[in-house]
């Protein structure tokens, strides 16, 4: 719990110029943040050396799987880790029965957004309507004010 926290936290101040103050609180996490999304989401991590590094998350959404976190700790970016996250969210949601993975980004988050699409996202929503209307408005809970929906279809 210690490991995700840090890792989110140590790349909340990248996204201080463009998310809305009031969604700063899930990237600015602590210890009440943990609590709460551990009981609710399935969290996975990558190591490196032995030490934690990444953190990627799934959640049944219908069809497709939920990504709701996919971060590396700021020290550890630019090295290929965010594509093996993503290789495990992607194995693991298709072996639980997904037909693709869904999750929101900022697009001014280029170097996330560019990552995704590199990786086969593509973005179905950008208006806040269109995407909290996807899978019966499934990301209500979650939606951050600008982000955009992508979608990932395994092959």
């Amino acid at each position: 719990m210690t490991h995700v926290v840090n890792i989110l936290r140590s790349s909340a101040s990248w996204y201080k110029p463009f998310v809305d103050s009031e969604d700063m609180d899930q990237h600015e996490v602590g210890p009440a943040w943990a609590r709460e999304n551990f009981e609710k989401r399935d969290f996975f991590v990558g190591e490196l050396d032995d030490e934690v590094v990444g953190t990627v998350t799934l959640q049944d959404a219908g069809r497709d799987a939920y990504v709701g976190y996919v971060y590396l700790h700021a020290d550890h970016t630019g090295k290929g880790l965010g594509r093996e996250l993503l290789d495990h969210a992607r194995d693991e949601s298709a072996r639980r029965g997904h037909e693709g993975m869904v999750l929101i980004a900022h697009p001014k988050a280029d170097w996330a957004t560019r990552a995704y699409e590199r990786y086969g996202f593509k973005r179905i929503a950008e208006s806040k309507r269109d995407v909290l209307a996807w899978n019966n408005q499934y990301m209500k809970p979650f939606y951050e004010e600008g982000f955009h929906l992508f979608r990932y279809a395994h092959p």
